[in-house]
């Protein structure tokens, strides 16, 4: 049995939405004319703990953070330790071993007791959910409250253009959606697919759920698309473009 990855909503909206919508490094929601497909289905096992026609649930790199955050203080605090014993100790070298230790001990901790971290793409109901800021819990909004913007990277653009969910927090932090190309392809990817109206995105590893999903939208009547776009998304086969066509209307 296949499970199921619905959330509970945790945050309706950001407490500044229309500032948000004006945020130099907004990514709209949109379709980009651009689109790159790519096929997911060498990646599906490294990347996803699932990827169907309702769910897409991403594995999310827990250690990353406490690995990357630990390593760095404990390398800046061995070469400290190493003159001190060598040379004895003074109040700026204390100040210094003080500062890497509990940085250290802060990863160290963090690595153990951080909460599960979830990043789900919900088609059946609407709903992304993104990880939350070091302890707090996964946050689920409606995919349409969601704002998304860009990463600038170092001077080198290394790090740059990856598609970030921005968290409904007080203070304004990011998490990295990178799954799929550039933010700009990511995003056309991630509104495809959020659209349950429209046929899958044109992926192999949709192919094996692309008929159960033409049959739920049949049932449904074929409603129209939930977003506008200029990037023709049709049906797998001629017949069933004709039927979407005589039964929807598009």
């Amino acid at each position: 049995m296949v499970k199921d990855y619905t959330k509970e909503v945790t945050h309706k909206d950001y407490r500044n939405p229309e500032k948000l919508k004006k945020y130099y490094h907004r990514v709209e929601k949109k379709y980009y004319p651009k689109f790159k497909t790519y096929d997911l289905t060498e990646s599906i096992h490294k990347e996803f703990k699932l990827i169907n026609d309702e769910f897409i649930s991403l594995k999310y790199p827990n250690w990353v953070t406490p690995t990357i955050g630990g390593g760095l203080s404990l390398l800046f605090l061995l070469p400290v330790l190493k003159y001190t014993f060598r040379e004895g100790i003074n109040a700026e070298y204390l100040v210094l071993i003080i500062l890497f230790s509990s940085l250290l001990s802060f990863f160290s901790i963090y690595g153990i007791t951080q909460p599960q971290k979830e990043q789900i793409l919900d088609r059946k109901n609407g709903l992304l959910t993104m990880t939350g800021f070091f302890w707090q819990k996964s946050i689920t909004m409606v995919f349409d409250k969601v704002e998304f913007a860009y990463s600038t990277g170092g001077e080198d653009a290394v790090g740059g253009f990856v598609l970030q969910a921005i968290r409904p927090n007080k203070w304004q932090t990011f998490d990295n959606y990178e799954f799929y190309g550039d933010c700009y392809n990511t995003m056309t990817f991630i509104m495809w697919y959020m659209d349950k109206n429209r046929p899958l995105p044109p992926d192999p590893v949709f192919d094996p759920y692309r008929q159960q999903d033409f049959e739920r939208r049949k049932a449904a009547g074929f409603p129209k698309p939930l977003y506008p776009s200029s990037i023709k998304t049709p049906e797998a086969t001629k017949e069933q473009r004709a039927e979407r066509k005589r039964i929807g209307g598009w």
